[in-house]
């Protein structure tokens, strides 16, 4: 039988109730849906009542409940509002239930059939088992390690989410739904069957994997991680001529396969075998082993391999077993082969050697990039008249006052000097993809077949190797030297030019002329490395290099105007400094001095001198728009 009031039915407690187990559920127990903590309740002081401060109609129709809250009295249970809900809140809490109940026809929490909550949570168990073994059957979420350790997570905070509002949802309809044992049965399911899946594959792929050791040609044998052997193949059987006897350890496999050193009756050590390193993590290969079988040498390969697990551990090793009684013999008629070419080699080295020499040799006079160029590898090959239309860059650096400096020094030290110079400059070219087509005195012309940024690269490595340079020139009978590099980018032609019993390669270009004109320029406008406007727009990497515009010239002979740029990047820091400041201020001057607006550009000048003052560019351009 069931209590009621009004519309109000109060179902007795059971002791597997909602999340209880086993509990007391002597008398007549219901369970308590919470109508809030102390502050849900009007709350009087007994001394306003008993001053008399209450008016009646307070407490007209209503139920009072006069309890203490007091800590002294220790009148506190665990609820779900609190770990101290005072006694007289329960009671208000159990009232306002009954009252809701019988007047309102509000529901008092009601539980599942402990039948169906096992088939609950038998529906989660299986939708784990379910949900697991379709993610295990993708091959891709197998073999990715992210999805492997991702996706689990992804479930099982899904299904605690879908546990949670499920309950959370049934609860605000006055029904309990286990929420734990749910997930941890969906949880312990989903690993049951991720272990049996994993059992699974590993039983066919050892299936497969003897399959196909009992296919290989070669001989088989695997030791576990205590030198037993666990497994070996029919073709190591046949090899070893005696039948496999599993878990025997490696002595004793020794005793019945015997192995031997080759060419000797010497047992072969046992700490020297491939499978016997193996165990210890070493990779190794031997070639040197014999079996003896019926009075017969054998000669056997045989290569040992650690098996190791996930963490690095060796558990396994393999080794392989080949009869290489073929191999030797080929070997030996090989030997003999080699033996008749090798003197025939030697003549051949020495013919090819000779050539070597003789092309490393005219390889000083015509580099062998010209040679390339012209489709040749010997300079035996070229021929008069040989050509070919090429877009290069070309530069050519000189020293200055040369003739002042070499007028101090004998013939013999003007050589030491300008070869001690062009040694160091030659591997700043070669080592930027260009060569060095002639040295013209102290001059260099140099071609780049490659990309513009090679030739600019080169030279402002040929000027960080004269700074170092220069390091060794502090006395005054060996002064530091100055170069001017100018670089052109344009389409040349090389080719072999001479007369019947003289020849010599060159290169042939108003882009040539013009690279050796803008080298010129460096003396006016006091700068180290000048690039015309063909080379600048060629370039792949234009902002990895420090650069200014200089002037728009027109090169004696010619019509058009060549715009031509600073790169600065090989400058001491504070002239490189000075010059990065005033670079914007620079290129408006010479843009008002391009437009005519003189007094503007003398201004800007100004202001760059104030901070260069030893810039000669801004001191050029203001004396041109004084001028005007």
């Amino acid at each position: 039988q069931k209590l009621r009031l009004g519309e109000a039915i109060f179902i007795p407690f059971k002791s597997n109730d909602g999340a209880y187990i086993r509990a007391d559920a002597g008398g007549y127990q219901v369970l308590l849906n919470f109508h809030g903590g102390i502050e849900s309740f009007k709350t009087i002081p007994l001394t306003e009542v008993l001053e008399g401060q209450i008016p009646p109609e307070l407490m007209e129709d209503r139920i009072v409940l006069v309890g203490a809250i007091g800590e002294s009295l220790n009148d506190f249970f665990l609820t779900p509002y609190s770990s101290q809900t005072p006694g007289v809140v329960i009671h208000g809490n159990l009232l306002s239930q009954i009252l809701n109940g019988a007047l309102e026809g509000r529901d008092f929490i009601q539980v599942l059939p402990e039948q169906y909550e096992w088939l609950w949570i038998l529906a989660w168990s299986f939708s784990g088992t379910f949900g697991s073994w379709f993610l295990l059957e993708i091959t891709r979420y197998r073999e990715n390690i992210f999805l492997k350790w991702s996706l689990p997570i992804l479930g099982v905070l899904l299904a605690a989410n879908c546990l949670f509002w499920g309950s959370y949802l049934a609860f605000v309809k006055s029904w309990w739904v286990p929420v734990i044992s749910p997930l941890l049965a969906f949880i312990v399911a989903a690993v049951s069957a991720t272990i049996y899946h994993n059992w699974r594959l590993h039983r066919e792929s050892e299936k497969k994997l003897n399959q196909f050791l009992e296919a290989v040609p070669i001989g088989v044998a695997v030791l576990d991680k205590k030198g037993r052997l666990y497994y070996r193949n029919k073709k190591a059987d046949l090899l070893l001529g005696k039948p496999r006897i599993n878990c025997l350890d490696i002595e004793t496999i020794l005793e019945l396969n015997p192995i031997y050193i080759a060419g000797s009756k010497e047992l072969y050590p046992i700490h020297k075998l491939p499978i016997v390193l193996a165990l210890k993590g070493e990779q190794i290969i031997a070639e040197n082993l014999e079996i003896i079988q019926k009075d017969r040498r054998i000669p056997i390969e045989s290569m040992g391999t650690p098996v190791e697990d996930e963490v690095g551990n060796i558990i396994y090793a393999i080794a392989t077993f080949k009869d290489i009684s073929e191999r030797r013999k080929l070997e030996a008629e090989r030997e003999e082969y080699t033996q008749k070419l090798f003197k025939l080699n030697q003549e051949l080295e020495e013919s090819l050697d000779n050539e070597f020499l003789l092309n490393d040799a005219c390889g000083r006079f015509v580099p062998h990039q010209f040679l390339s160029f012209l489709g040749y590898e010997s300079i035996v090959e070229v021929k008069l008249g040989d050509a070919v239309q090429k877009e290069m860059s070309i530069l050519f650096s000189d020293i200055r006052s040369f003739t002042s400096l070499s007028e101090t020094m004998t013939p013999e030290d003007n050589f030491k000097f300008i070869n001690a110079y062009l040694q160091r400059m030659e591997p700043a070219i070669e080592n930027n993809n260009g060569f060095i087509d002639k040295y013209i005195g102290d001059a260099i012309m140099a071609l780049f077949g490659g990309t513009a940024d090679d030739a600019v690269k080169a030279g402002i490595t040929m000027l960080d190797l004269l700074a170092e340079y220069n390091t060794t020139r502090q006395r005054p009978e060996r002064p530091p030297i100055s170069i001017g590099i100018g670089i052109n980018t344009g389409s040349l032609i090389l080719g072999i030019v001479g007369g019947a019993n003289r020849i010599s390669g060159t290169v042939i270009s108003d882009a040539v002329n013009l690279a050796s004109r803008i080298e010129s320029l460096t003396k006016v406008y006091g700068v180290s490395l000048l690039i015309s406007h063909h080379t600048f727009l060629q370039l792949n990497n234009y902002e990895n290099y420090d650069i200014r515009l200089i002037d728009s010239v027109k090169v004696k002979g010619k019509s058009e105007y060549v715009t031509v740029f600073e790169v600065f990047n090989a400058d001491a820091a504070e002239i490189r400094e000075g010059k990065l400041a005033t670079r914007s201020l620079l290129e408006l001057a010479i843009a008002c001095y391009n437009m005519k607006k003189f007094k503007e550009a003398a201004c800007l000048c100004q202001e760059c001198l104030k901070i260069t003052p030893w810039d000669k560019i801004p001191q050029i351009y203001l004396e041109r728009s004084q001028n005007n």
